[in-house]
């Protein structure tokens, strides 16, 4: 059918006027051609630029072109006044087309041209942001040239940069017809170590194009090596839980990263204020590190000895901070975890280790402009697990016919079914009760623990299957909802308790003007937005 397509047979070949009459053949011919408009998309986004055409006529500009012959005179050149046997003409032709196809790939292998086909940097990749085109201004872009095959597949990887905050690189996989292969490799089978050999970063997926993987990880603090280590030993490709197919084989490579260049530009802005908020959460910022691929936000926290008793046995380290920055006018540059009306230019989830009785915290954002501009840093609200005891009791048979409301601490949960039936956390047979619910919650809910305690006294675990919008006010709508593990048949008498209540706190009332940066030469005057301004 791609042939047919290809070649547009006509009906005088019988081809054509079978194809118009026959449905299925209607079918695949739209199927084959929503497939190549697909690929053309995907490899060809962009127009070719006016330099791109220059520099394939200049190469062609040493290359005689023959006139083109009237119908009835031999096949001559004028220049030359000697007739030329059509095996010559056809080889002079063939030899035009390489020159052609040899100064296109030679183009095609400038980052001009593979930027738009296979790079990281490319605007239909998904990962591509400001600091990593920052970071290629400053000739960051390492080539380790790994190709491995095996079993017919390829995996390629040509683009990788890396600073003291993060590292990433594009993955081109393809399969034995040329295909790319995306989201199909575990990356936790590829290591990063420094000289010392201890792992410094944790690869996983992040998007990409139709034929880039984009693997990345935060990297740890305090890596201070002049090398990194990527050494990768994959043996699988593909996935038992949604992949068509799965095949074995060794992928295996391994590769040093130079870290020299951009240590040397990274740049390091201490910090030295605290806070204590109303309800002793203790704040210690640290530090900013700027790199060339973005800026790294080094704080602690800790509690005070009431708020360690209203978290006592918790995972009180699962706190979450909302805060933005803000230039003079009271414009918001970037926002983390907040209502989402504001930009965020953070990078990930942040980084979160836990010494004794501290969280030391790291925010990664691929641009804060404290090194040219005056910044403030503004803290909005946050998040603790504390204990609770919030209760509503009811009849689990009247639920479905009235709906009952548990309120609590600002939260509303309705209740409006409640029945026994397939645990839909399991796969094989298992039963749970079931209920229904909506809510709003001015706390996180995240954190929450609740429970179902019957007539007996019997508590029952729930779980919480369905959607939760963040906002100022979060919204939870289940379907199921809370799923009771363990529960069997309806009891008489309920009570749905809340134990643990992921405490949101917003009586703060502090900020303070970040110190200014040293810029990083070259990247005096950087603004994302014009990266992405329409060619």
């Amino acid at each position: 059918m791609e042939e047919f397509i290809l070649e547009e047979a006509t009906p005088v070949s019988g081809q054509g006027s079978y194809v118009q009459h026959c449905a299925h053949c209607q079918a695949l011919m739209t199927e084959v051609r929503q497939e190549q408009e697909a690929w053309s998309q995907a490899l060809y986004p962009e127009r070719l630029t006016e330099e791109f055409t220059r520099q394939v006529m200049t190469s062609l500009a040493d290359v005689p072109i023959e006139p083109a012959a009237e119908e009835d005179e031999p096949d001559t050149i004028v220049l030359r006044k000697r007739v030329r046997s059509p095996f010559i003409r056809r080889a002079a032709l063939a030899a035009a087309c390489l020159l052609i196809i040899a100064a296109a790939l030679t183009l095609y292998a400038q980052p001009s041209i593979a930027d738009w086909v296979r790079s990281i940097f490319a605007r239909d990749n998904v990962a591509s942001d400001s600091g990593l085109l920052d970071a290629r201004k400053l000739g960051l872009v390492q080539n380790p040239h790994i190709k491995v095959k095996d079993k017919g597949y390829t995996l390629e990887i040509d683009e990788v940069v890396v600073d003291p905050i993060r590292i990433i690189m594009g993955v081109k996989i393809t399969d034995p017809h040329g295909k790319p292969v995306v989201n199909e490799v575990d990356w936790s089978q590829v290591t990063v170590k420094d000289t010392e050999g201890r792992e410094v970063a944790k690869l996983h997926p992040l998007g990409g194009s139709a034929v880039i993987e984009n693997v990345w990880s935060l990297l740890s603090d305090g890596v201070q090596s002049d090398t990194l280590t990527v050494e990768g030993k994959i043996n699988q490709i593909g996935n038992e839980y949604f992949s068509k197919r799965i095949v074995k084989g060794h992928w295996n490579f391994k590769f040093t990263l130079d870290m020299k260049q951009a240590s040397a530009l990274t740049r390091v802005t201490p910090l030295d204020q605290k806070y204590t908020t109303p309800d002793g959460l203790h704040l210690q910022m640290e530090k900013l590190v700027r790199t060339p691929s973005g800026v790294r936000l080094e704080l602690s926290t800790s509690l005070d000895e009431k708020a360690k008793s209203r978290s006592s046995g918790l995972p009180w380290e699962k706190q979450e901070l909302a805060f933005h920055f803000e230039d003079e006018q009271g414009n918001i540059i970037s926002s983390v975890d907040g209502d989402g009306t504001g930009p965020t230019y953070a990078m990930g989830m942040p980084q979160r280790v836990v010494k004794s009785d501290q969280v030391r915290w790291s925010y990664t954002f691929t641009y804060l402009p404290y090194d040219q501009k005056k910044l403030r840093f503004v803290l909005d609200n946050y998040t603790i697990p504390i204990h609770s005891d919030g209760a509503i009791s009811f009849t689990p048979q009247d639920v479905n016919d009235h709906p009952v409301t548990f309120k609590d601490q600002g939260d509303m949960i309705r209740l409006s079914g409640f029945q026994i039936g397939q645990d839909p956390n399991y796969q094989e047979k298992k039963v749970a009760g079931l209920i229904s619910m909506t809510g709003t919650f001015t706390n996180g809910f995240n954190q929450d623990e609740w429970v179902l305690r019957d007539q007996d006294g019997n508590e029952y675990p729930i779980d919480f299957r369905g959607a939760v919008q963040m906002g100022k006010i979060r919204e939870a709508d289940g379907d199921p909802g809370f799923i009771v593990e363990g529960l069997t048949a309806l009891p008489e008498k309920a009570t749905l308790i809340r134990k643990v209540t992921d405490k949101w706190y917003n009586n703060i009332n502090w900020s303070f003007e970040l110190p200014k940066g040293e810029p990083i030469k070259g990247l005096e005057n950087v603004n994302p937005e014009d990266y992405w301004e329409a060619p």
